[in-house]
Order: structure tokens, then sequence, then C-alpha cells
């Protein structure tokens, strides 16, 4: 491996480590946990699934698609039976691998992942909508007070412009260095939020809980272990399984493709598996591949798992050594980055969205639809798979 692409794939690690602790931050609070629940899943399946998974640069950690497959068992339940879920969670995926299951992840449908990652980018997208609201309010504006959405409104569009088109490459003697978009974004509004007089009108990180892991530790759901209460959790738990490997291994077969590789569905599933399992029994929530985040790792020029590998080792550091540096980054920096990632999540099948919609558009919008709606995304995948099924069936009479 040359200097340049183990240069590039570092700095891409780093990057995309940063984009990841408000990501986390944020699914934490979606769930209604403290930052750091969120930050400890994002360790783990970043972890393991970049040392053991089935394929090279892809990026897992806590992700929406997860967290929106737990709110309904937070909100029954309570945080223990989330621990608990997520760890049978793990557990079934580990048997859709050791039983051959996984296959059928492989071979769901392009209609159908056009729909779920239509769905799945909204999500990202809807999450984003309350940081142009006032702080702590459901109002767009609030008396005088409209400074505050203009200024963060402002800074996200600049980030935003600035993570897309502004990718530079830098020469130093023969080692030409890729400086991603996201990472010049993060730096340059950084620096203007310091020397420009608006720091009273814009939220920085320290203020959503702070980058900082406080709690780590092995630890057993504090929930009675009978069959009432496996039963309780099992629907969410199926679900959380199902969206996890459907958009994990789709990231597989796109990368082993792009990349011209073999990769292993296989053990990508007992990875992330193993990796849920084991972030139940700490106190995280779990997670998945990220499509967005491993696209950009991609776009990056990473061929190798020192990407996924760097972005483990920066996000411990950072979390654990740095974190109140990373507590004064702007948050409009991040915004901006994560509007872009929820538009490559949703967009990522876009070449077969555009030379296929006319025939298959039944199938796209009701799965797109259905996970918007009822913000499951496996129910999504369930319902547009038995429609598909019950149309080609119709077809054949």
């Amino acid at each position: 491996m040359e200097l340049t692409n183990i240069i590039n794939e570092i700095i891409s690690g780093f990057t995309i480590a940063l984009v990841l602790i408000p990501e986390s931050i944020a699914f934490s609070l979606l769930l209604g946990f403290p930052p750091s629940t969120g930050l400890i899943s994002s360790v783990i399946m970043s972890s393991v699934t970049s040392l053991f998974g089935g394929c090279p640069t892809l990026i897992s950690g806590a992700t929406g698609a997860i967290a929106t497959s737990l709110l309904g068992v937070k909100a029954l339940y309570g945080p223990q039976y989330v621990f608990l879920t997520v760890i049978i969670g793990g557990l079934i995926q580990l048997l859709f691998g050791i039983s051959g299951l996984y296959k059928y992840f492989s071979n769901i449908s392009q209609p159908l992942m056009t729909g779920f990652l239509i769905a799945l980018g909204f999500l990202i997208a809807k999450s984003l909508i309350k940081n142009f609201k006032y702080p702590n309010s459901e109002e767009w504006f609030k008396d005088s007070d409209n400074y505050k959405l203009t200024g963060t409104l402002l800074f996200s569009l600049i980030g935003l412009f600035i993570a897309v088109f502004g990718k530079f490459m830098y020469k130093i003697r023969s080692v030409k260095i890729n400086i991603p978009g996201a990472l010049s974004a993060i730096i340059i509004l950084s620096i203007l939020f310091y020397i420009m007089p608006i720091k009273q009108t814009i939220e920085i990180v320290g203020e959503r809980g702070g980058a900082k892991i406080t709690n780590f530790a092995f630890n057993i759901p504090n929930v009675e272990l009978t069959g009432a209460n496996i039963l309780k959790v099992l629907p969410f738990a199926v679900a959380m399984a199902i969206t996890g490997l459907t958009e994990s291994i789709f990231m597989v077969d796109i990368t082993s493709k792009q990349l011209k590789i073999i990769s292993s569905p296989l053990i990508e599933t007992l990875a992330q598996g193993v990796g849920n399992i084991i972030s139940g029994f700490c106190g995280g929530f779990g997670g998945c591949v990220f499509v967005g985040l491993s696209k950009y790792n991609l776009e990056n020029g990473s061929t190798t798992r020192l990407s996924s590998q760097a972005t483990s080792l920066f996000f411990i550091a950072l979390t654990l050594m740095f974190s109140s540096a990373i507590n004064k980054i702007p948050m409009p920096a991040i915004i901006g980055i994560m509007i872009m990632i929820a538009f490559k999540t949703a967009t990522a099948n876009y070449d077969y969205l555009i030379k296929n919609f006319r025939s298959e558009w039944l199938i796209i919008l009701l799965t797109s639809f259905i996970g918007i709606y009822s913000e499951s995304l496996a129910l999504a995948i369930i319902v547009g798979y038995i429609v598909q099924q019950a149309i080609k069936h119709i077809k054949t009479l």
C-alpha cells in the first residue's frame, strides 16, 4: 500500500470519527438517553466490525435506523428493556448468519432497497429539523431571538456547501494528500465561529451533552429474564435485526462491486451480531453499518480496513482524551455534514431509481412511504416484500 493511500485513509478515518461523535449523541437524545450511551454504541460497533467485519472500508456505529427501531420499546417498557432488546437482536443476527438466512438480505430487490434508503435518508434529515427551531421549543421564531435560527441556518448551509464542494488536494513533495470536504467544513466554520461575534447565537457540540464517555462498563440489563419479558421485546428485536442487516449487507454488496473485491456477508452478519450483543451488555443501544458515511469513505478513496480502523481509533481517542476540544466545534458544521450524509443515503440507489422508476414506482413509493410514516424500516421492508410477491403472483395468473 502506497504512502499516499495510507495518509488519505487515515485522514478519511479522522474526518468520519469527528462526524460520528455528534451523530452518536443525536441518536442518543432521540432515544432519550444521555450522550455517552450513543458514544459507547459507536465505540463497540466500529471496533468490532472494523476488525472482524466481512468487508473493508465500512463504517459502523449508532445509527438512525437502529435508534428508530428501538423507540417503541423505550416508550413502552423503559431503558433497561432497550438493552435487553439489543442483546436479543444481536442473537437473532447470529442466528440469521448460522442458519444461512442472511442470504435473503443480499437478495432484497432493488425497488425495495431503493425505497428503504429513501426512507432512511428522510428519517435522518427529519432528526436534523429541530436544529433550526428555537432551543427547547417547537417554535421556529421567538420574539426578537430569531437571529439564533438565522445564524444556525446560515452556518449550516455554509457547512453543507463546503462539505460538498470543499474537497482539497494538497501536494507535499511526491505525496498527494486528500482533505475531505467534511473536514474542511469543520475547520473553516470553527475558525469563522471564533473570529466572528456570533458565539451567543450558535450552539457548540458541548451544549448537546458533551463528547465524553462517562459510564462504560459491563452491565447486565436490570430486567427479569422471563418468557413474558422476552416476548415483550421480541418484535422490536426482530425489527432491529432486520433493519440493521438490510443496511449493512447492502453496503457490503455495494462496496464489493465498487472495489471489485470478494467480501463476506456472512462474516459481516456475525460481526454485527457480536457487536450488538456486547453493546447491549455495556449500556449501548447497538448499531449497524452507516450507508452515508461508508459511501463517503469510499468517495475519499479508501480501499482497505485501515480507514475504518482509523475511524474507530480516532473516535475512541477523541471521546476519551480530546473531548474538551471536540465540544468546542460549532454544531452547524456538523449539521451541514449530516444533511449531506442524509442526501447521500437517500440517493445511494440513484442510478437504479432514475432508470427503473416508471416500472417499479409502486414498490419504491410504498416502501419509502411506510418507512417514513411509521418510522419503522423493518415494517417497510416486510410490507414492501409482501406486496411485491403478490404482484408477481398476480402477473403469473
